[in-house]
């Protein structure tokens, strides 16, 4: 029978395999704005992450360009448009806060997929970021059991990057998994989260099945956190969220994953020692790549590359 990985700090006796734990105030951060911040191309290339996706709409594509256009064509905050929006933004940017890198797409083709990206987790942070698609349901009404089905149908639609054995599909609502979605995640043969994600960001509950844990995410789990300065208006009392760890330690937040990134394609490229105003970078991780087909070539205990494998890679650039 297949477990199921609950955490959430609603109520403590659905706990199962892990514990809840009471900590420090927690800071819920929402980065300034995501596109100051994306990766480039050249970027994704050297950590094999997949191609961003092309933004559904020219008009927007954070929160804050969506409130400014909204405003702007006087869109109802009440339409669906509106309301399935704004809540897609708000999950994309409250999720950076656990170095999840989330893009909106949409189209005919989106198989339903509301935002695709990749979960940099430590230890999982360059090469190995976990792939993940994710459907946010802003939904008022009971939720059931088919949600889950309609995601393992989304996964099995992935778009290009998306199609390996390290893609998780998530589920966000700002409603509690009710029994019918926990039996359905904890039956599922594909790797599933549920997250629930309060309207103004907060994350308030996390499961996941056994298949995602088998994809190396054993030290991740939850702690119970009360917001500084934060009080609920209806019961006057500190309000409570739920906070992602991994190994019992804060997971770095999407702005410090790409800061470390920036370094290592730093560190990359000082290490060929090559005059790059002879040499194109692209260029050469052409070369790189033909080479090196399953990953990048092995650096020394001081982050240069061997004299073998820097000799091998420029002789083959000479002769292009």
């Amino acid at each position: 029978m297949r477990r199921l990985h609950l955490h959430h700090g609603l109520a403590a006796r659905d706990l199962s395999t892990k514990s809840i734990r009471s900590a420090r105030p927690c800071r819920r951060c929402f980065s300034r704005s995501r596109t100051d911040h994306d990766l480039t191309p050249f970027t994704r290339r050297i950590f094999k992450l997949p191609s961003a996706p092309s933004p559904p709409s020219q008009q927007h594509d954070d929160l804050t360009s969506f409130l400014s256009y909204a405003e702007r064509i006087s869109l109802p905050q009440t339409s669906t448009v509106y309301v399935g929006t704004h809540y897609e933004y708000t999950v994309l940017q409250s999720l950076r806060h656990y170095a999840l890198a989330l893009h909106r797409i949409g189209g005919r083709d989106d198989a339903g997929i509301d935002l695709v990206g990749t979960w940099h987790l430590p230890e999982r942070e360059r090469e190995r970021a976990l792939r993940v698609l994710v459907q946010c349901k802003a939904l008022k009404t009971k939720l059931g059991p088919n949600l889950v089905r309609e995601l393992e149908g989304a996964i099995r639609q992935a778009p290009v990057g998306w199609r390996t054995g390290q893609t998780a599909g998530v589920l966000v609502s700002p409603r509690e998994a009710t029994k019918g979605v926990r039996d359905a995640l904890a039956r599922s043969s594909y790797p599933l989260f549920w997250m629930m994600v309060e309207l103004d960001g907060t994350l308030k509950q996390a499961l996941w099945n056994a298949r995602a844990e088998e994809l190396g995410l054993g030290p991740l789990g939850v702690e119970t956190r009360y917001g500084a300065g934060a009080v609920d208006a209806e019961s006057g009392s500190v309000r409570k969220e739920v906070a992602l760890t991994w190994d019992g330690g804060d997971i770095p937040d999407m702005d410090l994953v790409e800061q470390s990134l920036l370094r290592h394609e730093d560190q990359w490229v000082k290490s060929w020692g090559v005059d790059w105003s002879k040499v194109d970078k692209e260029a050469l991780l052409d070369v790189v790549e033909r080479i090196f087909p399953d990953g990048q070539p092995e650096p020394q205990p001081d982050g240069s590359l061997s004299a073998v494998d820097q000799s091998k890679v420029l002789a083959a650039l000479r002769e292009k």
